[in-house]
């Protein structure tokens, strides 16, 4: 029997809730432009978890931001892939970036 150790694949875990959760996001686009956005935004959210795992954990949290752009590309039925992927990793730069010179603060609770 295969144990599964909760506390050592969370990355695996929480990537794979983000998959099917995007699947159904980009299933619920009713267009090309709606799905645009949507991955946009999601890049925007993508890069300030980017920008607050700068220092330690940047590979679980890239595990985890590209299970959501895989179940969003699998959802997606409208658009191009490409374009898709581009603007996700656009909003996660431009996200970054606008953190990292301190013109968007975020509060940690």
């Amino acid at each position: 029997m295969v144990k599964i150790g909760y506390w050592l694949n969370w990355p695996e875990i929480i990537s794979f809730l983000l998959l099917v959760i995007a699947f159904f996001i980009a299933l619920g686009a009713g267009s090309a432009v709606i799905a645009y956005t949507l991955i946009l935004l999601a890049g925007f959210m993508g890069g300030r978890i980017w920008f607050m795992a700068k220092e330690k954990m940047k590979v679980p949290w890239s595990i985890i931001l590209m299970g959501f752009l895989a179940g969003f590309i699998l959802g997606s039925r409208y658009g191009d892939n490409r374009v898709i992927v581009i603007f996700y990793i656009f909003g996660i730069a431009a996200s970054y970036y606008l953190h990292d010179r301190g013109i968007v603060k975020s509060l940690e609770y």
